[in-house]
């Protein structure tokens, strides 16, 4: 969100968008996920994020929605993860797919992909410490 409204400052709704809700504005709806696999040791999840642009007419939603988009693209679809201050952390978020596209009048979305990898639970056991050979080897 920051890094969005860093390039298009007008109010940000993260809840539901009200009856008489603000335009220019932008809503943030919690990303989705759904699952594959990945490796022996990990699986993955691959997250999708509709973030929605509400602008007096659809021409000018979708200039802000490209305009964000392409700035975007143009950092290799890598931006930077940021604390509760605003500080970066140091570390990023790549997209894996960005797309805009006409949601509705005066609406445009910027549909958002990314994937993240997550080790599998892996069980308790005792190592072993000491071991004793009563036999040669034959």
């Amino acid at each position: 969100m920051a890094y969005f409204y860093s390039l298009f400052p007008v109010k940000v709704y993260t809840r539901e968008v009200p009856v008489n809700f603000g335009t220019p504005s932008m809503y943030f709806p919690r990303p989705f996920s759904f699952d594959g696999n990945d490796t022996t040791s990990t699986f993955l999840k691959t997250y999708n994020l509709s973030v929605k642009l509400f602008h007096k007419d659809s021409q000018q939603a979708g200039f802000e929605a490209e305009r964000i988009a392409d700035k975007v693209r143009s950092k290799r679809n890598v931006i930077p993860i940021v604390d509760d201050k605003g500080a970066e952390t140091g570390d990023f978020i790549r997209f894996t797919k960005l797309e805009t596209r006409e949601a509705d009048k005066g609406v445009f979305s910027i549909v958002l992909d990314w994937d993240s990898r997550y080790y599998y639970e892996k069980p308790d056991w005792n190592a072993a410490t000491y071991f004793e050979f009563k036999s040669g080897v034959k």
